[in-house]
């Protein structure tokens, strides 16, 4: 996995999406995209279902972390 952002940038842009900030959600899904990908496999199979699955909760729960 490669994150191009450094912790501190990675922790502000964590910090905006938990207080909504939809853009800051989706670069949270860019910046992981590589190990969304990896996980969006069913018995060794990319599934486009299984990654619209991961996206989904992460843009609905990224707002019940605590930081």
């Amino acid at each position: 996995m490669k994150i191009d952002m450094s912790n501190k940038e990675l922790y502000e842009v964590i910090k905006k999406a938990v207080n909504g900030n939809m853009k800051a959600k989706f670069e949270i899904i860019l910046e992981f995209d590589e190990l969304i990908t990896k996980n969006s496999n069913k018995l060794g199979k990319y599934k486009e279902e299984c990654r619209d699955y991961i996206e989904d909760r992460i843009l609905k729960d990224i707002e019940k972390f605590k930081i």
